[in-house]
């Protein structure tokens, strides 16, 4: 039994699977009222017919998002791991948004940086972050393009906004997650616990947040 967590956007969730079936799965939009993910992971794991005991394994999706939702999402993922000495793995939070598309996964991914920025990644490159002024000749003029806020699109780069899949052609993200998590566990290994790092949207105030951390 495995667990994946995705808490990187506005929108998050976390499934629990067995090789490549999948076991229990919640999905949710960040609030302040928010249960504590601790308590979501103890229902859904009970809802697998587990207990967090029974975990073998955990991913988590490493942003670029919030520097609050990735503290959240690594945080548990790495001190399960370690408590339970079980492999741990980091999943792009992007390359997650990529397969929220229906049918094929997107071929470009962006989500809002702020600032005036994007992180964008596109099919064979590393994802980058890039002005969004920038983002018209970088993308391509046939693609599928999925974007975090949806819609944002129109407003970064008009010519493109067709391309654009629409909220009605996106899957849930714990559907995305599940496809993410068995790619990962089978074809990336497992990382230190020390080598946990995150991508934060805006770095240098999540390093400051980070510094000023109890």
């Amino acid at each position: 039994m495995r667990l994946a967590i995705d808490t990187s956007g506005a929108e998050q969730a976390m499934v629990v699977l067995d090789g490549h079936r999948l076991l229990a799965a919640e999905d949710w939009v960040r609030s302040r009222d928010d249960a504590p993910v601790l308590a979501r992971l103890d229902a859904l794991v009970k809802r697998a017919g587990g207990r967090p005991d029974d975990l073998d394994g955990v991913a988590a999706a490493r942003g670029p998002g919030s520097f609050t939702g990735l503290r959240v999402g690594l945080s548990l993922a790495a001190g399960l791991a370690y408590a339970r000495h079980v492999p741990l793995h980091l999943v792009d939070s992007l390359l997650i948004l990529a397969r929220r598309a229906t049918g094929d996964a997107a071929t470009v991914a962006l989500r809002d940086a702020g600032r005036s920025e994007v992180y964008a990644w596109r099919a064979g490159e590393p994802a980058r972050r890039m002005a969004t002024d920038e983002l018209a000749p970088w993308l391509p003029s046939s693609a599928r393009i999925i974007v975090e806020p949806a819609g944002m699109l129109a407003t970064w780069s008009s010519g493109h906004a067709h391309l654009e899949i629409p909220p009605g052609g996106r899957r849930a993200l714990s559907a995305a997650l599940l496809d993410s998590a068995i790619w990962t566990f089978e074809s990336q290994k497992p990382l230190r616990y020390d080598e946990v790092q995150a991508l934060y949207v805006q770095p240098a105030a999540a390093e400051e947040r980070r510094r000023k951390a109890p």
